[in-house]
């Protein structure tokens, strides 16, 4: 069983967009997602959620709507596991205000 440490990363946009999608025969085990505001001035809010392409084919939300104040950093450090094919993605009130950082373990 091959264990390999992976990094995702994106910049915010208000529409969703996938950070780290598993890839197949793969479990993912997201160990922290990093949430910084880079805007000087506003806040915002944001959203994490995963969606599942085996046993849920829904999005389910990690966080929503959490606000973020400017040049402050929010971080989820509890693991969330991944199967094949599912997507952890984002979302925030405004674009280019906000940049994603995951730290994920990949097992094959």
């Amino acid at each position: 069983m091959a264990q390999t440490f992976k990094s995702a990363a994106t910049g915010s946009s208000t529409t969703i967009t996938p950070v780290y999608t598993c890839p197949a025969s793969t479990t993912g085990v997201v160990h922290a997602v990093y949430i910084s505001n880079i805007d000087g001035t506003n806040d915002v809010t944001f959203n994490l959620s995963v969606r599942g392409s085996t046993y849920f084919q829904d999005r389910r939300y990690l966080m929503k709507t959490v606000d973020v104040p400017a040049d402050s950093t929010v971080v989820l450090e509890k693991p969330i596991n991944l199967g094949a094919g599912d997507k952890l993605e984002t979302q925030a009130s405004a674009d280019n205000d906000v940049d994603v950082f995951a730290s994920i373990l990949e097992i094959t």
